[in-house]
């Protein structure tokens, strides 16, 4: 009997169709030119330039621009419990506490959301390329040991992040039909940082605005040692891409996966001489 296919969490995957990884707790600060690295755990590791040393600039972000095919865009239809967890992290990333909302989306079996005036900010991969084949690793460095040179873990180069301070927030029945929620004992929750606005008259879909956009979604290229050479590998995006990062510093999977990756069969390989 062959095994039952492992069930994927909607709530990390629903950028994948769009070519982007979900940050499974949406927070500023995450950037391109940023490490994250998978061993046991994903984990954000910090900016590429803390542990390459050259005398070339790091390449810099080009300005932010609308991101059409995301923008607006609603996951499919979660759980409720999934989703308001979902929802409560996007909250606690716009500065408020970390609600429960369970009574004012008592009536509701699901829920469907959507970020709206999304932004891309991103780095081009020769950019990118340029700039580590100018430079040295810092090989001495424990963390870089592991993820750069061990060839147990992967190390992914963000060279591409969403961002947004607002999400819409659909509420449906068991049968698809929009079902009301509680506005005031919402806004009652969230504080006064975070504005509610019903986006229909039904309020079945609300919209919650943050005072700064935040970072939910991002692009990466594998860095890869093969030979006498670093490697830039397009990389897929999957559920096992997605991570998480505690205020104050990098944060890890409370439930680490089996590394499960898969690139498709063809890809671009960009050559790097170190110095």
């Amino acid at each position: 009997m062959s095994p039952v296919p492992k069930k994927k969490d909607p709530s990390i995957t629903f950028l994948n169709r769009f070519g982007y990884n979900v940050v499974k707790l949406p927070r500023t600060g995450i950037e391109p030119m940023d490490v994250i690295g998978r061993d046991q755990v994903t984990q954000w590791l910090g900016s590429i330039a803390r542990v390459w040393t050259t005398t070339e600039p790091a390449p810099q972000p080009g300005p932010p621009h609308p991101a059409v095919a995301v923008n607006g865009q609603r996951t499919d239809a979660l759980d409720l419990s999934i989703g308001l967890s979902v929802l409560a992290n996007a909250l606690a990333a716009f500065g408020a506490s970390v609600p429960s909302l369970d009574v004012a989306y008592k009536s509701a079996h699901s829920i469907q959301f959507a970020y709206t005036g999304v932004t891309s900010t991103s780095v081009a991969p020769f950019d990118a390329g340029n700039y580590l084949a100018k430079g040295t690793l810092s090989s001495e460095n424990p963390v870089v040991q592991n993820y750069f040179l061990d060839g147990k873990a992967t190390a992914y180069l963000i060279v591409e992040v969403l961002k947004s301070n607002s999400i819409t927030v659909t509420a449906s029945d068991s049968h698809g039909v929009g079902v009301s929620v509680d506005v005031p004992a919402i806004q009652g929750v969230v504080g006064a940082k975070i504005g509610v606005t019903p986006s229909d008259s039904s309020n079945s879909s609300i919209t919650f605005t943050g005072p700064e956009a935040v970072t939910f979604g991002f692009a990466v290229q594998q860095i890869r040692r093969e030979g006498e050479k670093w490697i830039l590998r397009g990389a897929a995006p999957s559920s096992d891409i997605a991570f998480a990062v505690r205020p104050g510093g990098p944060g890890h999977e409370e439930h680490p996966r089996q590394p499960v990756f898969d690139t498709g069969d063809t890809e671009c390989l960009l050559s790097m001489e170190p110095i």
